[in-house]
């Protein structure tokens, strides 16, 4: 029972499926599971060893990065040695008892040799000294001589006071970078220390000696001192620590920690930011080996941390590189083989969908016919196929619209038929050319015995019948039709025994609209035969305007009204046997449809009040699609 139910449930889903999306579908389905599974084994065995070979050979660039950065430090060293064994130096910052343009030479000897040091020294940002052996001598040129009380605040000098030279974190320069420098005493010749020489290393010059290793300074590097507190960080953070004046200023990539005097608040801050915290570095370094270890946990997924044999003075570079940038070729690589496999799968894809659609293309041509034959094409055929299956099919189709052809043109020629009897009846019992040549005769004749009443009448009467009978056209514009309603009322004006006052108020933007022909005089003449006007005159009024609704498209509406007798009691539309005003409705509503018609009743002071209602058709091309093409 339930594998009969899961047949029958698939096969329902089946049938609401296209054929050839189904196959397709299927085929691309199993082969790309076959693909990503032999993909997927392979990328994580890979992955495996490359990692382990990848970070073997990061490790042995990491030491020689080491080696070869920290080389500076025997320069910077040695530099700030010879500048405190120079005998010259140190005479010249003896300037007790000397005078005061002895103490102006001598400050710019000392000026002289400091900046020849820094020109023949690679690799240093500046030297400065700070002396009081000229406190008490005023420059005009600026130098690189400056008071110890400009030192005295800083946080390393008190740590200066017990060595003799140290590594010391500094604040920013003019420039803006975080420096770091080297400070050493120089000793006169009775063992005082007479001043204080300081070597300034930017951050650009450290990070400049790792140029050419530029593998080495993906992700973060440290750098750290034999007691494993780091000294600079280099990477892509960019994070900004000010703490006062005991702390330095961290731009950039770039940052300075200071090694005495840091605050608690700073360090806690320093090592959230970083990957491995103090006690992790000095748990692994205090061996004096270099390594590597994958530690987790931390923002950012699983990090890579290499750190190195330490270089001269103990110092080590420790790098931490995100795994997953670390793995980004392996994984390129398994992209490149996974596309590869893909593209022989689309492949295979496309010669399964070209023979599919070779099947299918035949009933795709069927339904695209059958919707064109919805929307009212039924000259739309099929071609017959290449299989006596689609051959029926196709023949079935063709022989239904062809059916359904004839029987829209059998519908359209009753019609036509329809609406010419119709016309027929007001053309069945006159000669056209006969009549105006007859009417023609008449009006010169009355001319020639000068009976001018009897020529104006013949006149409006030819008129009236030239645009009655248009050339057989069903529509005409407004004016005709206006001006042929005046014909009418002055033929009646000349035998009625009252006055007529005729008014019209037209709108001009309906005046070249096209509305079915005679439709204005069969009113008006009930309104001169029937009206019988209580005054002396009968008046007739016509009003036409355009109205424009939002929910239908614009119309035109006409309203007649008289002054006449009115409506008997009880009177319909429905139920009248006039023949012209039962006429006019059937003609508008079979011409124009079934919203479109004629509306009478009584007017509010007395008479009749009739309202047309007819569409606004402005041009020839909108007539002919509302009559198809029979107003020619």
């Amino acid at each position: 029972m339930r594998k009969r139910r899961l047949s029958l449930f698939l096969n329902h889903k089946l049938q609401q499926s296209k054929l050839s999306t189904l196959m397709v579908t299927c085929f691309i389905a199993f082969n790309l599971l076959l693909v990503s599974l032999i993909v997927w084994l392979a990328y994580q065995s890979f992955s495996a060893v490359t990692f382990t070979e990848i970070s073997k050979a990061r490790l042995a660039l990491l030491n020689e990065s080491t080696r070869r950065g920290f080389d500076f430090i025997t320069g910077v060293t040695g530099t700030a040695y010879s500048l405190a064994s120079n005998r010259e130096l140190s005479n010249l910052l003896e300037t007790k008892g000397a005078g005061r343009l002895t103490q102006i030479h001598q400050r710019r000897e000392v000026s002289k040799i400091l900046d020849h040091t820094v020109v023949v020294s690679e690799g240093i940002t500046s030297v400065e000294l700070y002396t009081d052996a000229f406190n008490g001598v005023t420059v005009t040129m600026a130098d690189r001589i400056y008071p110890v009380d400009t030192i005295n605040g800083d946080s390393w000098f008190a740590a200066l006071e017990q060595a003799d030279a140290a590594w010391v974190p500094l604040r920013e320069n003019e420039s803006g970078q975080s420096l770091i420098g080297y400070a050493q005493r120089i000793f006169d010749s009775r063992g005082g220390t007479v001043a204080y020489v300081l070597i300034r290393l930017s951050r650009a010059d450290i990070v400049r000696r790792f140029a050419d290793m530029p593998m080495v300074l993906d992700g973060q590097v440290l750098l750290v001192d034999t007691a494993g507190n780091v000294v600079m960080q280099m990477g892509d953070d960019n994070v900004e620590v000010n703490s006062g004046e005991d702390s330095s200023s961290i731009h950039g990539a770039s940052k300075l920690f200071s090694s005495i005097n840091v605050s608690a608040n700073l360090a806690a801050a320093e090592e959230s930011e970083r990957v491995v915290d103090r006690a992790w570095i000095q748990e692994h370094v205090e061996h004096g080996e270099d390594g590597f270890e994958v530690v987790s946990g931390k923002p950012g997924g699983a990090q890579l941390v290499l750190y190195s044999r330490p270089a001269m003075l103990q110092w080590r570079l420790i790098q931490t590189i995100p795994v997953h940038t670390l793995l980004s070729p392996v994984r390129q690589a398994g992209w490149q083989v996974l596309g590869i496999a893909v593209l022989g799968l689309l492949c295979s894809a496309v010669l399964a969908y070209l023979f599919v659609r070779r099947i299918v293309r035949p009933l795709r041509q069927l339904i695209k016919r059958m919707r064109q034959l919805e929307k009212g094409d039924f000259n739309t055929r099929v071609q017959l196929s290449f299989t006596q299956e689609y051959a029926h099919l196709a023949y079935g189709f063709n022989h239904m619209a062809s059916q359904l052809t004839e029987l829209m043109d059998q519908v359209k020629e009753e019609s036509r038929a329809k609406r010419e009897a119709q016309t027929g009846l007001l053309e069945a019992q006159i000669k056209p050319h006969f009549l105006y040549n007859t009417l023609d005769m008449i009006h010169w004749r009355a001319l020639d015995y000068e009976a001018k009443d009897i020529s104006r009448m013949i006149v409006q009467l030819s008129k009236l019948l030239r645009i009655g009978l248009s050339g057989g056209k069903l529509f005409i514009r407004v004016r005709d039709e206006l001006e042929h309603a005046r014909c009418y009322v002055s033929i009646q004006s000349e035998r009625l025994p009252f006055s007529i006052d005729y008014q019209e108020h037209i709108d001009p933007r309906v005046r070249g609209c096209y509305i079915p022909k005679i439709i204005l005089q069969p009113f008006i003449e009930n309104a001169v035969m029937h009206g019988q006007p209580k005054e002396e005159k009968l008046r007739i009024q016509v009003d036409m305007w355009e109205m424009e609704s939002i929910e239908s498209p614009p119309k035109i509406i006409i309203r007649i009204k008289d002054n006449g007798q009115g409506l008997p009691e009880g009177w319909k539309l429905e139920e009248t046997t006039g023949i012209g005003i039962r006429n006019v409705h059937q003609r508008i509503q079979l011409y124009c449809g079934t919203g479109y018609g004629i509306d009478i009743y009584a007017g509010e002071s007395g008479g009749v009040e009739v309202t047309i209602t007819l569409p606004r058709i402005e041009t020839e091309e909108q007539l002919n699609l509302w009559l198809g093409g029979e107003n020619e």
